[in-house]
């Protein structure tokens, strides 16, 4: 994933599946490695809050990491404690409310299973959403939408779209499906 800082263009963050995380300060001319801070480097996703506080995201395979201070320390979220199951990916931040987060999550790759998981405190506490039809494999991406940020779209790994519009409270499974699903984004018409 590849996140740019909403406050700060010039401050990009990049996750690499299997290579940890790269941070730029310079609008991507130079690239800093923050593998060490973050013991797992498989990592899914990352996203940036504007808060306050700023809070970079980053989801690996098995947890969730969190930084109010760009990546100086971090704080990891303790996933098996928090999450009915344990393999997050995708993350999306809402455009007009940094305090809301959704992150997909399923029992393994590519699962069985999945939901999707809302914060409305910037990760600090998360709330199961319910969706009409079980998905089909892991939750895999999630998208909210800068021209209505009530609408959402996520996707399971192979193939079901779900779609809120009203901010995550409640979705409908579209009727279209899709072999393998690895980003959503909606442009009206």
């Amino acid at each position: 994933g590849i996140a740019i800082d909403p406050e700060n263009r010039q401050s990009i963050w990049v996750g690499l599946e299997v290579d940890g995380v790269r941070h730029s300060v310079d609008g991507g001319d130079t690239w800093t490695s923050i593998n060490g801070a973050i013991p797992n480097p498989d990592v899914h996703n990352v996203a940036v809050a504007a808060g306050p506080p700023k809070t970079v995201i980053v989801v690996v395979n098995n947890d969730v990491y969190t930084s109010a201070d760009d990546g100086a320390t971090w704080d990891r979220l303790g996933i098996n404690d928090v999450f009915p199951m344990t393999y997050p990916r995708g993350i999306s931040v809402q455009p007009d409310n940094a305090n809301v987060i959704f992150l997909t999550i399923g029992d393994t790759t590519p699962g069985r299973t999945g939901t999707i998981m809302r914060s409305k405190d910037t990760g600090k506490t998360w709330d199961n959403l319910s969706l009409p039809v079980e998905p089909n494999t892991a939750m895999w991406v999630v998208n909210t939408q800068p021209f209505d940020p009530s609408v959402v779209f996520a996707g399971s790994r192979y193939g079901y779209l779900y779609r809120s519009d009203d901010g995550g409270e409640s979705w409908t499974k579209l009727w279209r499906e899709f072999s393998e699903i690895s980003s959503v984004i909606w442009v009206p018409g």
